[in-house]
């Protein structure tokens, strides 16, 4: 048997393999779905497919593997990362995306994050599909350090008991809130990355995010200061969630990572400042801190 006979025998039996591939994606996504009280979110699955498209080509060449959707996910394929778009109805411990790694299964919260791009976005709708793109970037982050996401709570914490409310209490990057970060500046590498490919479908969608950050930070920032506008500690970023750091921090330091000045620098040194030592520093002024000691002093 000469060569050309032995690669086509080759090819013939994966091909004939693959086709035994079942698949069980369907199943497997309803199982999901059931087990954690979720539904499926049948909207903007076109808009879906198209990022999935633009992801896909850069994601197969620097992890090895491709995000589907149930309709096309084979469990037995372990270049194949399942992505279940779910909503959440009356839920409040929820999440814009997670990331199962093991399982090779990805959550995605379409409505909440259509909610939130809307919200905190310069542009119009045309901004949905760049930011669930960043945000599916960001999923791939987790399965290339090897570490799960944690599921989010979307319900803003209660701050008005306690030192919280003041910004006297430091808030420091746990464990699980760096792994975050960690997937963050993973998901900027795949853009600035993806932007040098010769794939023009990765160059358009990746520049889309590329043009967001920049608004995104300016959006978040102008919240802030209005909401907390006549407060001594304006620029104190609280956290609003135990897994999770603050958003306007993350898009800080992705913009950071994207577009490395000193200015941005100093602006995210001075936000980690701020949740920290100058908490600590505040709390001196405090005077149902310092009853006490004042007290004693008497």
């Amino acid at each position: 048997m000469n060569l050309t006979k032995i690669l086509f025998s080759i090819l013939l039996l994966s091909t004939i393999a693959s086709c035994n591939e079942k698949i069980d994606g369907p199943e497997i996504e309803m199982q999901i779905l059931e087990e954690k009280n979720l539904g499926k979110d049948f909207s903007k699955l076109h808009l879906l497919k198209e990022i999935l498209t633009d992801i896909n080509c850069i994601n197969s060449s620097m992890l090895g593997k491709k995000i589907v959707l149930a309709e096309e996910f084979h469990s037995e394929d372990i270049t194949e990362i399942l992505l279940i778009p779910y909503r959440a109805d009356g839920l409040s411990l929820t999440s814009y995306a997670y990331s199962d790694v093991s399982s090779r299964v990805i959550l995605f919260n379409i409505s909440s994050i259509y909610d939130f791009t809307l919200k905190n976005t310069l542009g119009d709708s045309s901004s949905i599909k760049p930011v669930m793109t960043l945000m599916l970037l960001h999923e791939i982050g987790h399965f290339m350090i090897g570490k799960n996401g944690l599921f989010d709570s979307l319900t803003p914490v209660n701050l008005n008991l306690g030192e919280q409310k003041s910004q006297l209490e430091p808030q420091y990057l746990s464990k699980a809130k760096k792994i975050e970060l960690t997937a963050d500046s993973l998901a900027i590498s795949l853009v600035k990355d993806g932007v040098k490919s010769k794939n023009t479908s990765c160059i358009f969608s990746l520049m889309d995010v590329q043009r967001i950050l920049p608004g995104m930070q300016f959006q978040l920032a102008g919240m802030r200061m209005i909401q907390n506008f006549g407060s001594a500690q304006s620029d104190f970023l609280p956290d609003f969630s135990s897994t999770h750091p603050n958003m306007e921090l993350r898009i800080s330091y992705m913009n950071y990572f994207l577009f490395p000045t000193p200015e941005r620098k100093e602006l995210i040194d001075n936000y980690i400042y701020n949740r920290t030592s100058g908490a600590v520093h505040l709390q001196e002024l405090a005077p149902w801190i310092n009853q006490d000691i004042e007290k004693n002093t008497l």
